[in-house]
């Protein structure tokens, strides 16, 4: 399917307390995530590097839209998946932004980047951006924008636009693509929807009459913008205590993501719930940090007080997180142990050194109280991986 032919993903709520293992939860419609129609430019003069591929510059069309009497919708985020190994994304606009930004006009350099210009020599123009934008795509695989709202307002619907620069072995004549979507809502209080990540797959046409005017790479000296710096990805573990502390866990979730991480949470992911212990221990070992959220649960399982045979999920986690620690002691610098509004240090596990070592205490879901945690994660060093530590 073209994604002008309306290719969409919907926005989907549904209440936790409906969930049956046969038949799921009920799921309540909220919005949709559109594709526009693309436009694919073939680009001309790149540096030899890339001689064996072909370039395409793509501009990427999508809407939001929010149904009548939804609630708000605090961020969105938009990610495309490269369904073939041998295609890559190597450069994206907008790269990023913390606040409000200008139109800016680029040209595309013979390096394949994003030169910023005037706008009579430009390529690209990309509009005013509104609010937080984070990308992600480091691995070149895989490209997201998330869209924050100033304020916490709420995001606003209608069009949005972003470029890419694809990279495929030359001759290919179509390129397919997973469009996910993911989202967050503010809800009045007592109210229990969660929102539930989609996605859908579709291709574009590389050839032919779907192609627009083809673009000359320019020579530049200076370097440009190409694909983003990785995002620390953060594992969040924690005990489903109750919707109170679930949702405080939300909401710390939502704060490390507005402030540029890659926070990973169970209730953000798609597919049966069956699926989502294969998933956090592959979290786990893939995460650049993993933050334990203290409970009394939290800490009951870790030190295996616990009496029940409930909990599977907190159980496994921790089990796992405890094994990697025995076997690579260096590890606890990328553990770490968070209290939020309502806990405290006595929930924190005792294999995790509450007393002796470094934890984080959360009074209030705001950017100032995270902010050692932050400078924590973006001052230590990344972790070597499991086979050089």
């Amino acid at each position: 399917m073209q994604p002008e032919e309306g290719t969409d993903v919907k926005l989907v709520l549904v209440d936790p307390g409906g969930r049956r293992i046969d038949a799921g939860p009920a799921e309540v419609a909220s919005g949709s995530v559109r594709l526009g129609r693309w436009h694919v430019h073939p680009v001309k003069e790149a540096n030899q590097a890339f001689r064996d591929t072909s370039a395409h510059l793509v501009k990427i069309n999508y809407d939001l839209y929010v149904d009548p009497g939804a609630p708000v919708v605090r961020w969105f985020e938009i990610g495309f998946v490269l369904a073939d190994s041998d295609a890559t994304v190597v450069a994206a606009l907008p790269h990023g932004a913390a606040e409000s930004r200008p139109a800016t006009s680029y040209q595309l350099s013979r390096n394949l980047e994003f030169i910023p210009v005037d706008n009579g020599a430009a390529h690209v123009h990309v509009p005013p951006v509104e609010g937080p934008v984070h990308v992600y795509g480091a691995s070149g695989d895989v490209i997201r924008w998330l869209h924050v709202a100033p304020g916490r307002a709420g995001v606003r619907p209608g069009s949005y636009s972003a470029w890419i620069v694809l990279l495929t072995p030359a001759g290919r004549t179509e390129q397919k693509f997973r469009l996910a979507a993911r989202f967050e809502t503010d809800f009045a209080d007592g109210e229990d929807f969660q929102p539930v990540p989609k996605s859908t797959e579709f291709g574009i046409s590389l050839t032919g009459s779907s192609r627009s005017a083809a673009v000359e790479a320019e020579e530049h000296d200076e370097p440009g913008v190409g694909l983003p710096r990785s995002s620390p990805r953060v594992f969040i573990c924690y005990a489903h205590e109750g919707e109170t502390h679930k949702k405080k866990v939300r909401d710390f979730a939502d704060l490390l993501r507005e402030n540029g991480l890659d926070p990973r949470i169970d209730e953000g992911q798609e597919g049966p719930r069956t699926e989502w212990d294969h998933w956090a221990l592959r979290e786990i070992r893939e995460a650049d940090f993993v933050a334990v959220i203290a409970s009394p649960t939290c800490r009951a399982v870790g030190d295996g007080t616990y009496r029940g045979n409930d909990r599977a999920g907190i159980r496994s986690e921790l089990g796992v997180i405890r094994n990697l620690l025995q076997k690579h002691p260096r590890w606890a610098s990328h553990l770490l142990p968070v209290v939020l509004p309502g806990c405290s240090v006595d929930d924190i596990p005792m294999f995790l050194h509450p007393v002796t070592m470094d934890h984080y205490i959360v009074e209030a879901l705001t950017e100032t109280e995270i902010e050692y945690l932050l400078k924590t994660i973006r001052t230590t060093p990344p972790w070597p991986g499991w086979d050089r530590s």
